[in-house]
C-alpha cells in the first residue's frame, strides 16, 4: 500500500528549498531562482500562513483578512499550492503585514507613516511629547525586516519606542514573536494605543490620506485631542500622575501640557516636568482610551 502523502510537508519543503536557492544563488541576479509563497482560495489565490492548532491539525493553513487581521478560512495542505514571490497583484498587496495594523491604529486615532532605511522598511509615529516609535516585522525565515511581506510569511513583529526630548531618555523594545499573526498584531496594536494614551496623539505629516481620514473620524467620535506641530512647539507634554489630576479626576489617560515661553520652545531645550512647572501652569488634555474597530 503506497504511503499517504503529506501535502503540507511537501509545501513547506518546496518553499524552504526555494528560499535557500534564492538566498545562496551566485551569478547574474536576473537568473536567481524565485522564492515561493503558499497560496489557497479562488482565482489567483491568497497567501496563507502555516499556523496549525495542534500537531495533527488537518487544516493548518490560514487565510487572513488583510484589513482586520483576523483569520477568515482554514485549508488543508491538499488545497494549497506554491507561487513565485514575484507574482504581484492587488490581492497580495492587500495582504501585507502592515495593512491591518495601520487600519486598526488609524481607527484608534494613530496614523503611522511609512519609512525605510538600510535596515529595511518600517512604520514610524511621533507622539505629542516628541517621543517616537518605529515598528516592523521579520518574515518566517527571520531574514527580512519589512512591512511589505505578506501575512502568510509573517515571523514576528518588533518595535522601538524612545523618549528623545526629555531626560531620562527612556526606551522600550518589545518583541511580538509567537509566530501567529493575529496574536502578534493584536499585541502590537494594544501596545501602540497604550503609548498614545500616555504620550499624546499627534498629526503626522506624511501619513496616508486614508489613515488621516480614519484618525479624524476617531477624533470626532471620541472628542480625543490630536496635537498639531504648532501645539507641540508651544507645549511640553507629560503623563499625569495621581498627584496632579485635574479636578480630582483619575489620572489615567490624562496629559499635562505646559505652555512655555518662546525662548524655551526650541527642540534642543530639554526640560524635566519639575522645570516646566516652574515656568508655566499646566493645561490638561484627556486622551480617551482607543477603541480597536
Amino acid at each position: 500500500m503506497p504511503k499517504r502523502r503529506n501535502y503540507t510537508r511537501e509545501l513547506i519543503t518546496k518553499r524552504d528549498t526555494a528560499y535557500e536557492a534564492h538566498r545562496y544563488h551566485h551569478g547574474d541576479a536576473q537568473d536567481r531562482p524565485p522564492m515561493l509563497r503558499v497560496m489557497a482560495g479562488f482565482g489567483p489565490g491568497i497567501p496563507v500562513a502555516y499556523e496549525p492548532r495542534s500537531k495533527s491539525d488537518p487544516l493548518p493553513w490560514v487565510e487572513y483578512n488583510g484589513d482586520t487581521g483576523t483569520a477568515n478560512l482554514r485549508y488543508s495542505g491538499r488545497e494549497c499550492w506554491t507561487a513565485p514571490v514575484e507574482q504581484r497583484n492587488e490581492i497580495i498587496a492587500r495582504q501585507t503585514i502592515a495593512r491591518s495594523v495601520y487600519r486598526r491604529l488609524a481607527a484608534a486615532g494613530i496614523a503611522c507613516e511609512g519609512w525605510s532605511d538600510s535596515a529595511g522598511t518600517h512604520a514610524r509615529y511621533t507622539f505629542a511629547d516628541n517621543s517616537e516609535v518605529t515598528w516592523s516585522g521579520t518574515d518566517c525565515y527571520g531574514a527580512e525586516v519589512s512591512n511589505h511581506h505578506t501575512i502568510g510569511e509573517h515571523g514576528s513583529l518588533g518595535a522601538h519606542w524612545m523618549q528623545q526630548e526629555q531626560p531620562p531618555q527612556a526606551e522600550e523594545l518589545p518583541e511580538f514573536a509567537t509566530g501567529n499573526y493575529a496574536t502578534d498584531s493584536a499585541a502590537l496594536v494594544a501596545w501602540m494605543i497604550a503609548l498614545a494614551d500616555r504620550h499624546g496623539r499627534r498629526h503626522q505629516q506624511h501619513a496616508t490620506t486614508q489613515d488621516i481620514d480614519a484618525v479624524l473620524a476617531w477624533q470626532k467620535a471620541t472628542g480625543g485631542f490630536i496635537a498639531t506641530s504648532t501645539d507641540c512647539a508651544r507645549y511640553r507634554y507629560y503623563p499625569v500622575d495621581g498627584r496632579a489630576t485635574p479636578a480630582g479626576s483619575p489620572g489615567e489617560n490624562w496629559l499635562a501640557a505646559y505652555e512655555l515661553p518662546a525662548h524655551l520652545t526650541h527642540p534642543t531645550v530639554q526640560l524635566s516636568e519639575q522645570e516646566a512647572r516652574e515656568v508655566a501652569t499646566p493645561v490638561f488634555f484627556q486622551q480617551p482610551a482607543g477603541t480597536v474597530r
